[in-house]
């Protein structure tokens, strides 16, 4: 089987070691490995690829499908987690130590019909495999530097997001689209989270109707959120709490959403993204995850 192991060479959490032991992990087990680095241009698949293994977080595995471009319908996906959170692999369950990956991934090669199948949905042109947002923790998002993004994780957000409240520029846009039964709505919003799949900001599950296999996203609303509002939302999912029952947002199981206007910033899989569309719907494309 002939493996691109795709990697980003500037990632703050890039250790040249790990890559070199993920490539002894699946030649031992007979896989052809070729490492394929990202550039500003984006990933370079291989052409005769069968299968690709994004080492990487979210955002890298978000590059290599839209680099993928159409043949992100064909080209079978792993993931050897190395992001800050990772939610596509805590989701699907994708271990980190290379050794048991490589075992993982590869007694999984022979099995297609247990693969994890991810309908694909897109802001405009640009794939989301897991979330994006407009709000207070898109301007967090926006504000953490990689210096402090190496040096505390996922804890730099938290610490960015507290930065956000003290001053953050709240901006009502107006959504509509269609719910998953085909039910047009409207609504009005100060921020918002589409979730495609079940966990947000590492280990939390905002909405239970979310997951990577279901044909929808969860619109997560936040009508007039105050600074306390926002801070109650975040408590309570940091907490477990159901969201979804103590009425501090509301949650729609949707098929399209469309922004009234492109609000900035945005946050997509974990990075600020500064050029987007403006309605979210379904790409016709559905990943495949070996697992």
């Amino acid at each position: 089987m002939k493996l691109d192991l795709v990697y980003n060479p500037v990632a703050g959490s890039f250790r040249p070691e790990r890559l070199e032991a993920l490539v002894r992990a699946f030649t031992a087990r007979g896989a052809r490995v070729t490492p394929v680095a990202t550039t500003l241009r984006g990933v370079t698949i291989s052409p005769d690829a069968e299968l690709v293994c994004v080492h990487g977080g979210d955002g890298t595995l978000r590059d290599t499908v839209q680099s993928l471009g159409a043949r992100a319908v064909e080209m079978p996906l792993c993931i050897a987690p190395a992001g800050t959170i990772n939610l596509v692999a805590r989701e699907i369950g994708y271990v980190r130590k290379p050794k048991a990956l490589a075992d993982q991934v590869l007694r999984a090669w022979d099995r297609p019909q247990g693969w994890v199948r991810a309908p694909l949905y897109t802001l405009g042109d640009l794939p989301v495999v897991s979330c994006l947002s407009i709000g207070p923790d898109s301007h967090a998002v926006a504000r953490v530097s990689p210096a402090l993004k190496r040096r505390l994780g996922r804890m730099a957000y938290v610490v960015a997001l507290l930065r956000v409240l003290r001053e953050w520029p709240r901006e009502t846009m107006s959504l509509s689209g269609e719910l998953i039964d085909g039910t047009p709505f409207k609504c009005e919003a100060a921020a918002v989270i589409v979730s495609h799949g079940a966990l947000y900001a590492g280990p939390f599950r905002l909405s239970p109707g979310a997951s990577l296999a279901a044909d929808s996203v969860e619109l997560i609303v936040l009508e007039r959120p105050s600074r306390r509002g926002v801070a109650a939302f975040t408590a309570a999912a940091f907490a477990g709490w159901p969201l979804d029952r103590l009425g501090l947002a509301s949650f729609r199981s949707v098929r399209r959403v469309a922004f009234d206007r492109c609000v900035h910033p945005v946050q997509v899989d974990g990075d600020h993204i500064s050029d987007c569309g403006f309605a979210v719907g379904p790409s016709g494309m559905t990943l495949r995850y070996v697992i």
